[in-house]
């Protein structure tokens, strides 16, 4: 599973090592069952371009910030970085409102690492991926998942 990256030449170093490890364990979890995923990290301002194209299939989406860590994890089963896009349009928020979706769209410091399945016959290891990202993100410490909501 070699990754795609749109990289910034200003992405901190820890992005690009988070980044790093969520795809290493989603091989040792998965396997040769990571080979059906193509990862692909794109900028939330920087939605152009044919890396941002290649997101727009079935798949699993992390929303990953520079100072806040991952902030959501979640899936499509036909377009994941249109249904991912959506918690910016709705405005998907933490319950205390300190961080808004919304505000964070055209942040040079919050990216997408999507997960596009490659082959539609396997659309079922979608959710298995899903499932597996929000226990372990839930579990390291600098990947803490942020418990956001729709407004």
């Amino acid at each position: 599973m070699k990754p795609v990256f749109c990289k910034n030449e200003y992405m901190r170093k820890t992005i690009w090592s988070d980044v790093e490890t969520i795809v290493q364990s989603v091989h040792v979890e998965f396997g040769s069952k990571a080979e059906l995923f193509q990862p692909i990290l794109v900028r939330l301002d920087a939605l152009d371009g044919p890396e941002f194209d290649a997101t727009k299939f079935a798949g699993v989406y992390v929303f990953i910030h520079e100072e806040y860590g991952c902030l959501k994890v979640g899936k499509s089963n036909s377009n994941a970085s249109k249904r991912a896009l959506e918690h910016l349009r709705d405005n998907t928020h933490s319950k205390d409102g300190a961080i808004q979706m919304a505000e964070l769209r055209n942040s040079d410091k919050t990216y997408m690492l999507i997960f596009a399945l490659q082959k539609e016959d396997y659309i079922h290891w979608v959710l298995a991926l899903e499932h597996y990202l929000e226990k372990t993100l839930r579990k390291t410490l600098r990947l803490r998942i942020h418990t956001i909501r729709n407004g």
